[in-house]
């Protein structure tokens, strides 16, 4: 019998947030197949008050219905070093939320490149209709132009196991990058930039550091990319190593291609900390933290007014506003470093109610930038694109940003194409 090796989904490890695809392999026996051809990708635009975000995604749309469950393969994007695709998943009957997750599994891949980093969020759009977003980067390997999609999913409490295949071209994603060899020593680190890499589908840096014992390494370090006057969060995104070195990268999915493509002036803020992964478990394992109720609600948005510093100093937001599909959030704090580090690290979420059973995602990764306000010593704007005019959020910032001595705002490092 031929086996295949299938990852394993586990249930929602960030509560309503989203779900983690674990690396696990579990045994099973080949899934049933089909076969469809998909040739023709296109290019689409959604236009926002501040951006233009282009869709390269090829039509898949293939689907296999059974015991009461639609599975499609509804898209896919892929790039030199990234994969994003979309399943749906609709059901006649409403899903059984206490059961739903129970040894799910969803498995894609992609001609015969290995899977290096995977991850996935989840969308309930009401209680018959999920979508599942999946992605996948590879730093050691490239992906093909064009190639064999394979999707396995298997629903054990709904008795559905079933597998589709496709083939699919993306050579109009894959024209559409712009690569840049570094060799750059962060100043007060011990890392050096290596490459940037800007595609459709975000923007990547790698970079290198001497081996350390994962206790013991630095886990909130980003950067900022400015692209002219917006600026974007990179975040850590995922890390290897050997008895020497580890290697790593910082992304933005914000970030696009074509943001980048016609712009000079492009520089790194690194924003480094030096916290590491056992002091950050500690904290949190001690901390019995109450809710902030101190909030406050404009425009159907949800925040916190203050912010406090280890330091003594406060940041706050002083404004929101918003029109149509897109939120700006005024913040400041009393330095340069301060106003940064609020403004990098906030993110927006749809508004979950108490006894709320489904619950949308709204990716704040992808659609968030930042940039000075001209009017406000101090102060950034952090904009929300692709925004559901009637949909209520909250505003979130990480609890790690209050210890702001850990932090090292450095010096901006300029990029040329």
């Amino acid at each position: 019998m031929i086996n295949k090796k299938i990852s394993k989904l586990l249930g929602p490890v960030f509560g309503i947030m989203g779900f983690i695809l674990t690396m696990g392999a579990l045994e099973m026996p080949a899934l049933a197949a089909d076969n469809v051809q998909a040739t023709s990708s296109y290019t689409s635009s959604t236009t926002s008050a501040a951006a233009t975000y282009k869709d390269y995604s090829v039509d898949i749309n293939k689907s296999v219905t059974q015991n009461g469950l639609k599975v499609t393969l509804e898209k896919a994007t892929v790039t030199k070093h990234k994969l994003n695709a979309v399943i749906k998943v609709e059901s006649t009957q409403p899903f059984d939320k206490t059961k739903f997750n129970d040894n799910s599994i969803f498995q894609l891949l992609y001609g015969e490149t290995h899977r290096g980093g995977e991850g996935m969020s989840t969308d309930f759009i009401d209680d018959k209709t999920l979508l599942i977003t999946i992605d996948q980067d590879n730093d050691e390997e490239e992906f093909t132009e064009s190639g064999d999609l394979r999707l396995d999913v298997v629903f054990p409490n709904y008795k559905v196991n079933i597998g589709m295949d496709a083939n699919a071209d993306f050579s109009e994603s894959f024209k559409n990058i712009i690569e840049k060899d570094l060799s750059i020593k962060i100043s007060g680190s011990d890392r050096t930039l290596n490459k940037l890499e800007s595609d459709v589908l975000g923007t990547t840096v790698t970079y290198s550091e001497p081996q350390k014992d994962h206790d013991y390494r630095y886990m909130d370090s980003s950067m900022i990319l400015k692209v002219s006057d917006k600026m974007y969060k990179l975040s850590a995104s995922g890390s290897s190593s050997d008895d020497k070195e580890t290697k790593g990268t910082y992304e933005s999915k914000a970030a696009t291609y074509d943001i980048l493509k016609d712009q000079k002036d492009i520089s790194v803020i690194p924003l480094t900390c030096n916290i590491t992964w056992d002091e950050f478990r500690k904290t949190h394992e001690n901390r019995n933290k109450k809710e902030n109720t101190n909030k406050e609600t404009t425009n159907n948005v949800t925040y916190s007014k203050s912010f406090d510093f280890s330091d003594g100093s406060k940041g706050e937001i002083y404004n929101i506003e918003r029109n149509n599909n897109t939120v700006k959030v005024y913040c400041k704090g009393s330095s340069e470093k301060a106003s940064l580090l609020m403004a990098s690290n906030m993110s927006m979420y749809y508004h979950f109610t108490e006894g709320q059973v489904y619950y949308s995602n709204y990716d704040s990764d992808k659609n968030m930038s930042f940039y000075k306000d001209p009017n406000v010593a101090l102060g950034y704007i952090v904009e929300f694109n692709n925004v559901e005019k009637d949909k209520a959020f909250d505003i979130l910032s990480r609890d790690n940003i209050e210890q702001i001595d850990r932090y090292n705002l450095g010096s901006e490092i300029q990029i040329s194409k």
